[in-house]
């Protein structure tokens, strides 16, 4: 251990495992003191039981689509989950070419198989929660159609103490099931290089095989089980929950719709007076730049043919004057999508926080996800405020979103299942629109890069050593901030203003493509494009 004594708390820095928590810290995080921990965690720890979400269905009922996003979801919100998909462990274990009587339960060799599967799943689930301090929820991708089944996997986790809730996906519509029997099932490894009618009479086959051993979740036989039942998408029924993460499973589950094809647009604020200062925080107005980048947005995207989306702003004065541009002004403002709150160090620069709050400007890099600003907000706590704009999101064909920089860095981290200790380090550069397209089983980014001039407000994480030495630095005197940005080095500014070493070194934004708009009518100098991956 190394420790380090302040006038305000202690702080244990150590790669021992700590307990699970939801709130809080994460195992090897430094810990403050009763008396910080209130205000630089999210809020009081509180234990999170080791959970196994078992997915029950007939095929292409939507369970992988369901399991996908409630993984994504609770990694957001920092609760640790994983995906096991049986069908993958299969094809590892068995075979991947497994035609239809394979399923068949009459079939003595097929259901021997299929139970080896299964079981080989189950231990690797308990090996997760074992080897991972973090491991919160493991969600089962599999059929899971027979009492016999799902009672095998009550045993195998009882001992464990692994709490199992059942979600169950009922389809009764014969033409969505075609539709996703054609667009997704026939086109997975099992049917490479396959026919398409060939692989769906096949497909069709193993799902009527299923349908010989189906027995669904119902209230006279299980009502002592925990279980979320989801009929055609819209009906409900919910048994028996033992927990709060599984109530805000519940919730999510109920504002899930069925995929669709859509795009959804994001982009920060044109560069403000704040911005050109360095300063966080503040309630400015553009700068020339940001006006700039306002009507070249609004040209673009009526050249797009979007001229009527939808558009969602905060209350902050640069949001609403970046889309005052727009010809569409039905515009929705929403309190939840302002910039996240710095507290004390509100409309300060950089120098002036580790001027005055040396500490505090250290402790920010050693937990930045969880770090609440004094009198103000964590990056958890802005999770939690967007939690409604997500549910909202889901339900939308099409909007466009003006907000902030650590706001659209949660956004985006919930879309391209992000860690949460890498959602800050989301490179969001202003001037650019995000082009979000949910897929399947998850998203695809695109950027759009405005050849208009601002300062850039990214920072990359910094080292395990700089961070401890600005701890030592904090506690012991030292250092600094110089003008020029060396030293202790610029505490991450995602308020508003811009980085003091002016780095613009990518972090991780999840894959997307990059192409460069520079306007219509060339009188702005372009800046070069920012380098995309894929």
């Amino acid at each position: 251990h190394y420790f380090i004594q302040s006038n305000l708390r202690i702080m244990s820095i150590s790669s021992s495992p700590e307990p699970r928590y939801i709130s809080g810290m994460n195992s090897g995080s430094a810990t403050p003191s009763a008396e910080g921990r209130e205000r630089y965690t999210r809020s009081l720890p509180m234990t999170c039981p080791k959970q196994c979400y078992v997915m029950v269905g007939l095929p292409a009922r939507g369970k992988s689509y369901i399991a996908h996003r409630l993984a994504r979801y609770h990694n957001w919100i920092g609760v640790k989950s994983k995906v096991f998909n049986v069908g993958h462990y299969r094809r590892e274990l068995v075979g991947v070419h497994m035609t239809a009587e394979w399923y068949d339960p009459f079939n003595p060799a097929g259901s021997q198989s299929r139970r080896m599967v299964a079981c080989h799943v189950l231990s690797n689930i308990v090996d997760w929660f074992n080897t991972d301090s973090d491991a919160a929820v493991a969600i089962l991708d599999a059929t899971n159609t027979t009492r016999e089944r799902r009672q095998l996997i009550l045993d195998t986790f009882a001992p464990e103490n692994i709490e199992v809730l059942f979600i169950e996906s009922v389809l009764n519509d014969e033409d969505i099931e075609e539709k996703n029997i054609r667009e997704k099932k026939i086109r997975c490894p099992d049917y490479q290089d396959c026919d398409p009618e060939t692989a769906f009479a096949d497909f069709s086959e193993r799902i009527r095989n299923y349908k010989k051993a189906y027995e669904t979740l119902c209230l006279s036989l299980d009502r002592e089980l925990s279980f979320i039942r989801v009929s055609n998408v819209t009906q409900f029924h919910i048994n028996n929950l033992t927990s709060n993460v599984q109530s805000k499973s519940a919730y999510f589950i109920m504002n899930t719709r069925p995929f669709t094809k859509t795009t959804m647009y994001f982009t920060r604020h044109g560069e403000s007076l704040y911005n050109e200062l360095g300063r966080i925080g503040g309630d400015t107005e553009l700068s020339d730049n940001g006006v700039e980048y306002g009507k070249q947005m609004a040209q673009y995207l009526e050249s797009c043919g979007l001229a009527d989306i939808p558009v969602w702003t905060s209350l902050m004065k640069r949001t609403i004057q970046t889309c005052s541009y727009l010809p569409n002004q039905d515009v929705r403002r929403y309190k939840c999508l302002n910039e996240l709150d710095a507290g004390r160090c509100d409309g300060l620069t950089y120098e002036e926080i580790a001027e005055r709050y040396p500490e505090e400007f250290a402790l920010r890099d050693l937990d930045k996800y969880n770090y609440r600003y004094p009198r103000g907000e964590s990056y958890h706590d802005l999770c939690c405020r967007l939690e409604p704009i997500i549910m909202e999101l889901d339900k939308q064909k099409q909007v466009l979103v003006i907000c902030h920089q650590a706001v659209l860095r949660c956004i985006i981290g919930y879309y391209l299942n992000v860690p949460a200790d890498e959602i800050p380090y989301i490179r969001i550069p202003l001037h650019t629109i995000l082009k979000v397209t949910p897929t399947a089983y998850g998203c695809e980014k695109e950027d759009v890069v405005f050849g208009v001039s601002g300062c850039v407000t990214h920072r990359d994480k910094p080292t395990t050593e700089t961070i401890e030495q600005r701890l030592m630095d904090a506690t012991f005197g030292g250092g600094g901030v110089k003008s020029d940005g060396s030293g202790v080095g610029p505490v991450p500014g995602e308020s508003n203003g811009s980085s003091a070493n002016g780095s613009s070194t990518a972090a991780h934004d999840g894959s997307h493509n990059g192409h460069t708009y520079n306007g219509f009518n060339g009188t702005t100098t372009p800046v070069e494009p920012v380098a995309t991956t894929t």
